[in-house]
This record gives C-alpha cells, sequence and structure tokens, in this order.
C-alpha cells in the first residue's frame, strides 16, 4: 500500500495546483445547494402517525387553578372557540356537560308532563295529594324516566334514580354544574355512553384538553399566552408541532454554539501542538470546504433523490463527526509532515503520504464501512444517520489523500510558521511511557480487565429506552406532557389503539376485561363495528416512558397469546418496536462491525491477533463508556439512557476509534519492517505516534463534548458517549493497554505476516 500511495503522491506532487482548484470550484457550486438542507430537516420525534399528539392540529393544555367549569373558564374557552375551529378529544373522565344538562332539563320536561297527566287523571294536585299518592305518582314517574335513558345510550349510576326523583321534586343539589362541582366520574348519576363527548376534563375539575385544529404553532401559542392570564388560566400549547418548533429553536441555535466551541477548541489544541497559528486553521479551512461539500449531496440524496427529510440531530452530529475525523486525519497528515520535513519538502510531503496516508486510507475505510453497516440495519430514527455519516466520512477520506498534500506542496514548511523546527521535543516523555508500559504491562493489563467486568455488567443488565421527552429542552411543550399525566393520573395524549377482529366464538367482552385489568391500564373505552371492535386504552405513566412500552409489550404479548388477528396503534408500539429492534440487533451491529474491522486488518497487517484484539479492545471500550455514561446521565443527573447513544456510540467507537489504533499499530509496524525488535519497534512506535494519537483523541473528544452546549440534553447524551469513548481508546486504550498487549504477544503480533523481527529479551 505505502508504495502505490507513494507513486499516488508524484500525481499529487504534478498536479496541486489543478487539484486544489478542482475543490474550490465544487466548494462553491456546493454552497447554495447546502444552504437548502436545513429546508428538508424534520424536528419530529413523536413519529407515530396515530397518536394523538401528531397531525398537524395542535393540542391545547389548559391547566386551571380552581375548576374548569367556573364562569371565567367557560368565557376563556368561549373566546378560544370563536378565534379557532377546535374540537375536544374524549376520556372516560369526560363530563359532557351538554348532556347532564339536557338530560336534566328532559327529566324535568317529562316529569312535568307526566305528573301533569297522573294528577289530571285522578283530578288532584301535588297540594291535594295525600303524601303517599304523591311518592307513589313521582317514583313510577321516576322508573318510567330511567326506563327511557337506558334506552338512550346514557350510562345511568346507582345515583342516578335520586338523581331524578332531585329533578323532579326540584332539589337544588340535582343539578348539573352541582353534580360536576361537587362530584368525580364515579359518582355522576348519568354519563354519555360514547367515544365522542367533547370535552376532556380530569377527575378534579382543574385540567382540560382542547384539539384546536390550526396547524401555526406561533400563532396558537402566541393568542393564548395572551388571553389566558386575563381569565385566570395557565395555558399550555403542546402536540407534536409544539415539540418541533421548540426543539427547532434551541437546536440551530444549540448547534452553531456547539460547533462554534468545538472549532475554538480545535484551533486552541491544534496551535498548541504545533505552535502555529497557520497550522492551526489549515484543517478548519479544509473542514470547512469538506463540509459544504456534504452537506449538499446529503441535500441532493434525501431531497432530490429519496424524496425525504433528514432527522433534525443528523446535521449536527454529521457537523461534529466531519470535524472530529477532519482534524484527526489533517493534524496526523501535519504531524508526519513535520516529523518528515527536510528541505526538500516535497520530498516530506510524499513520504508523508506513503506512512501517514495508509493509515488514514485504512482507518477511513473502517469508519465508512461501520457507518454502512449501520444504514444497513435500517433503525429508527438512525435511518439517514448511517449514510450522512458515511457521505461526510468519504469527503474527508478523500480531501485529506489529495487536498491536504497539494497544500503541503503548494506552501511547504510555511504552514508551519513561525515554528519551523522539524520533530517534536515532547517525545521523550512517551519513551519513557513506553518503558512504564513494558515494566507494568501484567499490571495495567489486569486493572483495566477488572474495570471491564464491572462496566460489563451495566452493559448486559441495563436496557436504554427511547424516552426522547426526557432528553428534549425544556419548553412548554415539553411541560404540558407532564402536567396532562400528573393531572389525569394518566397520559391523556397518547392513548393505544387496539382494533380486534374476532374469530368465531371470540368472547371480546373478556378480552376487552382483561385488557382493563392490566397494571399499567388506566381506563379503556370500547367501541367497533362491521365485525370487529376497537379498544382505547389509556396508560398511567408517560407515553415516552419505559413503563409505558413495557405496558405495550404486555399488552401486545397477551393478543399474542390468544391468538388473535388484531393491530395497535400509538406513540407507545412506535417506540416500543425502536427500542426492542434496537436492543435486540446491538449483539448483531457488534457482530458485523467487529467482522468488518478484523477483515479489512487482516487483508491489511495479514494477522490475525492484532486485528482480533483490536475487535475485542474495542468492544472493552465500548462496554466502559456506556457504563460511565449511565452512571452519570442516568443515575447521577436522572436523565434518560436512550438506545442511539448506546447504537451510536457502538458504531462511532468502532468506526471512529478504531483510527488511533490503528495509527499506532502501523507506526510499530514500520519499524518491524525496518527490522526492529519487538520492544523497539513497540518504544518507537509509542514515542513518534503516541503524541499525535492522543492529541488528536482529545481533539475529537472535546469536539464531541462542546455538543453539551447545544443545550438539547439528547444531542448532549450522544456527545458525552462518544468523547467518553474515543477519550478512553486514544489515552488509556493506546497509550497504556495496547502497548502492554503488544509486547506481551510479541511475535504473535503480526502471525502468520511478517516473520523477521527477534523476540524482546
Amino acid at each position: 500500500m505505502e508504495v502505490n500511495l507513494r507513486k499516488f503522491s508524484d500525481i499529487i506532487d504534478k498536479h496541486h495546483k489543478k487539484i486544489i482548484a478542482i475543490w474550490i470550484i465544487i466548494f462553491l457550486i456546493s454552497i447554495p445547494v447546502a444552504i437548502h438542507l436545513f429546508s428538508i430537516v424534520s424536528y419530529n420525534v413523536t413519529s407515530s402517525s396515530n397518536n394523538s399528539s401528531s397531525g398537524n392540529s395542535v393540542q391545547l393544555i389548559v391547566s386551571v387553578s380552581n375548576n374548569s367549569f367556573s364562569n371565567s373558564s367557560k368565557s376563556f374557552f368561549e373566546r378560544i372557540s370563536d378565534a379557532f375551529t377546535y374540537r375536544n378529544i374524549t376520556s372516560i373522565y369526560s363530563v359532557e356537560y351538554n348532556i347532564l344538562n339536557s338530560s336534566y332539563y328532559t327529566i324535568k320536561k317529562n316529569s312535568e308532563i307526566a305528573l301533569s297527566l297522573a294528577y289530571s287523571k285522578y283530578n288532584l294536585t301535588p297540594k291535594t295529594a295525600p303524601k303517599s299518592i304523591n311518592n307513589t305518582i313521582i317514583e313510577n314517574i321516576a322508573k318510567g324516566i330511567q326506563e327511557n335513558l337506558n334506552d338512550s345510550g346514557l350510562v345511568l349510576r346507582n345515583s342516578s334514580y335520586d338523581f331524578i326523583i332531585g329533578v323532579i321534586k326540584d332539589y337544588t343539589n340535582s343539578t348539573p354544574l352541582y353534580i360536576i362541582n361537587q362530584y368525580n366520574f364515579t359518582t355522576y348519576p348519568i354519563v354519555q355512553n360514547s367515544t365522542e363527548t367533547e370535552t376532556l376534563i380530569n377527575y378534579n375539575h382543574t385540567t382540560t384538553i382542547t384539539i384546536v385544529n390550526n396547524s401555526n404553532y406561533s400563532f396558537v401559542n402566541s393568542y393564548i399566552g395572551k388571553i389566558s392570564g386575563n381569565y385566570g388560566i395557565k395555558s399550555y400549547v403542546t402536540g407534536s408541532t409544539g415539540l418541533s418548533s421548540n426543539i427547532k429553536n434551541e437546536t440551530d441555535f444549540g448547534t452553531f454554539l456547539a460547533i462554534a466551541i468545538g472549532i475554538l477548541m480545535v484551533i486552541i489544541i491544534t496551535g498548541f501542538i504545533f505552535k502555529s497559528p497557520i497550522a492551526a486553521f489549515v484543517p478548519l479551512m479544509v473542514y470547512g470546504i469538506d463540509l459544504t461539500i456534504a452537506f449538499s449531496i446529503f441535500y441532493v440524496i434525501y431531497h432530490v433523490i429519496l424524496r425525504s427529510t433528514v432527522s433534525f440531530f443528523d446535521p449536527a452530529l454529521a457537523a461534529i463527526l466531519m470535524l472530529g475525523i477532519s482534524t484527526d486525519y489533517l493534524v496526523y497528515m501535519l504531524y508526519r509532515f513535520k516529523q518528515e520535513l527536510k528541505k526538500n519538502h516535497r520530498e516530506s510531503v510524499k513520504l508523508s503520504v506513503g506512512g501517514a496516508g495508509a493509515a488514514i486510507l485504512v482507518s477511513g475505510t473502517t469508519v465508512i464501512l461501520a457507518y454502512s453497516i449501520l444504514s444497513g440495519f435500517n433503525l429508527a430514527f438512525l435511518g439517514s444517520t448511517g449514510i450522512l455519516d458515511s457521505v461526510g466520512v468519504l469527503v474527508v477520506l478523500i480531501s485529506a489523500v489529495t487536498l491536504m498534500p497539494s497544500i503541503l506542496i503548494s506552501f511547504g514548511k510555511k504552514v508551519f510558521y513561525p515554528n519551523f523546527k522539524p520533530g517534536f521535543s515532547f517525545e521523550r516523555a512517551f519513551e519513557k511511557l513506553a518503558e512504564f508500559d513494558y515494566k507494568n504491562r501484567y499490571v495495567i493489563i489486569s486493572i483495566f480487565v477488572f474495570l471491564i467486568a464491572i462496566a460489563a455488567y451495566f452493559f448486559v443488565v441495563y436496557h436504554p429506552g427511547l424516552n426522547f421527552l426526557g432528553l428534549l429542552p425544556n419548553s412548554q411543550s415539553k411541560t404540558a406532557f407532564y402536567i396532562a399525566t400528573n393531572n389525569f393520573k394518566f397520559d391523556p395524549i397518547d392513548p393505544l389503539i387496539i382494533n380486534i377482529t374476532p374469530a368465531q366464538n371470540l368472547n371480546s367482552t373478556a378480552i376487552y376485561n382483561s385488557i382493563k385489568s392490566m397494571n399499567g391500564v388506566a381506563y379503556t373505552q370500547i367501541g367497533g363495528a362491521n365485525g370487529s371492535f376497537r379498544v382505547t386504552a389509556y396508560l398511567k405513566p408517560l407515553g415516552f416512558s419505559t413503563a409505558a412500552l413495557n405496558d405495550y409489550q404486555n399488552i401486545n404479548n397477551y393478543l399474542k397469546k390468544i391468538n388473535v388477528k388484531y393491530t395497535i396503534t400509538g406513540l407507545q408500539v412506535f417506540l416500543g418496536n425502536a427500542v426492542q429492534t434496537m436492543n435486540s440487533d446491538v449483539p448483531l451491529l457488534i457482530l458485523a462491525l467487529g467482522s468488518m474491522i478484523f477483515t479489512v486488518l487482516f487483508i491489511i497487517l495479514f494477522s490475525v491477533y492484532t486485528p482480533l484484539r483490536l475487535v475485542l479492545l474495542i468492544i472493552a471500550n465500548v462496554i466502559a463508556a456506556n457504563g460511565i455514561t449511565l452512571v452519570i446521565f442516568h443515575y447521577i443527573l436522572s436523565f434518560p439512557f436512550i438506545s442511539i447513544a448506546q447504537v451510536f456510540l457502538i458504531t462511532s467507537i468502532m468506526g471512529v476509534g478504531v483510527d488511533y489504533d490503528i495509527f499506532l499499530v502501523m507506526r510499530i509496524r514500520e519499524y518491524v519492517k525496518m527490522g526492529k525488535n519487538n520492544f523497539e519497534a513497540v518504544k518507537l512506535g509509542l514515542m513518534k505516534s503516541g503524541p499525535v494519537v492522543a492529541s488528536i483523541g482529545v481533539i475529537f473528544s472535546v469536539v464531541f463534548l462542546s455538543l453539551i452546549a447545544s443545550g438539547v440534553p439528547i444531542i448532549a447524551e450522544v456527545g458525552f458517549i462518544v468523547a467518553v469513548g474515543i477519550l478512553i481508546d486514544s489515552v488509556l486504550s493506546v497509550l497504556f493497554i495496547v502497548p502492554s498487549i503488544m509486547f506481551l504477544l510479541q511475535k504473535y503480533n503480526w502471525w502468520p505476516g511478517l516473520r523477521k523481527y527477534e523476540r524482546n529479551k
């Protein structure tokens, strides 16, 4: 490979000006296309078309301080109805005021007619009739009215008879307003037996939900915010549109801030390594070209070819990943160029391309394949991640081996102004580090294995979920979900809709009662027609929570067990299936990535033990980073730990993390091929590559840590877990674990490949 790369470097040397010109032309053409990428970004995290929080409607959750049926509340809702076309959704706690009210006046009117006929028949009046006759007449009329109400689709409670008697006798405490204000659903005498009630109200009449049929979230939010205070009501506009709007506002600024901080840290660290402001900005200039071209390709792929959208965190993660990868490759190339720097800088570039270029090509290939494998799994919310990241890294890789050498040929050692001295003074410290690793290799490996065993427990036992809501920025839309669930004692926004087609002799009542009696189910409604029936199940926990996903799985498992034809829709179904798929695919993903890495490295190194050791070590680093993030985010900060973070960690560390090991191993291999024995080769490899590997690893980690500044916890969690994994791999693993293992394996590092080496004495 090195020989072919040196031939390739001759071509670059001959056409370096044309190469730079081509990159600049492509960059300028890409600018207007890249800008359009943000027009196809989707900020929706409730990707279930069947839950009530989705669609163009905006849900309005209103928390009323005193009573939903007060005069001020009534005026508030009348004001809303004047401004919007609205309808209200249904719950068993829904109390249709109009039904109670119309029932009250129906009873009163019918009883007056019946009483008039009864007294006329006996030529009596209530005043002249004996008390016993009055009671008998009233009781008979009440029973008749009760039977009529039973036949009219109303649910009558045990208290309905007393309510009817009270209406007939004109008792004050039988009025609809009195009953609604003083009692809860369990004691209402008359309730509509229908799934099309008009008002969703919680059990103690403090919270109502209204769906406003207006997709302009900003207008609805602004209008409600202005008027709610005038009626003493605290209101929150929410739903998928509301969440998306809040996410967009936070992520757009947060992503810009994170990238800005990442760029600043790259400048500082790179400038410190080379002690040159020019060298600090060269990688960023190339990164800017790469990112623009990559974003334009993203737009063409998803908008022009696939006619689709990309998730809101994909461009952010792709931009940060490209910044980290670009810095890694370009700084590594610069570092090698400075080490090889001679009077003829063009020859130095050729040596750098032959040495560093080989490591960059191998590592870049593994990263691209890793994200390509991720896209092949087609996991929810990560469908575009793998494709975008693969394309982005490919652009970075091509520029690293074409554009960067062309720049170095054009400007030579000027890129290191004012520090033109070749080599680095801190290499001696890494020579001593190699000696420390050799002397303590058994202790280092033992401690590492012990710590990984502890982290492995968390990796195996704890399965992450997809509670996006807990990782979204704080906003009124997010708050509304929690208020609704807390005040209703269940999630009124995202019910499960279960459609069952009964087979012959199937007891639909038994199925309904079984679902109704499950622990996580707050209540159910039943309906349906044409030989099937529908069960609407409102779950106690918030729809995004792991508990809600478990409740959905219990219902799903029950329906499978009784062998009926059914479909279930709802937010929990979408998230539950996504979590189940991700968790079940994690071992397969690790196996696929591990096999790919082993195969690529075996072909390049023609060695069995080094690729195998590298794969096992990378998996260990994944387990360690997973455990650290779980403890910090979940157990200390009380944030949900989501499957996306774990999957992105696995893909990134097994793709990107392998870079640092490859950079070190390829340098050690160079010295082995020069005839150095195992000890000398490992020591020289760590001395020459250790500083830059640790430096670019820290840069990459800091770049991803900058995502914490985005203010979006979901992006911050992904950034943190990748940063920790890279830091473990590039500092702890490469500087301590890898040399210790290679000191132990000796000739088996290269078996059955390179044979000309000596045992370490």
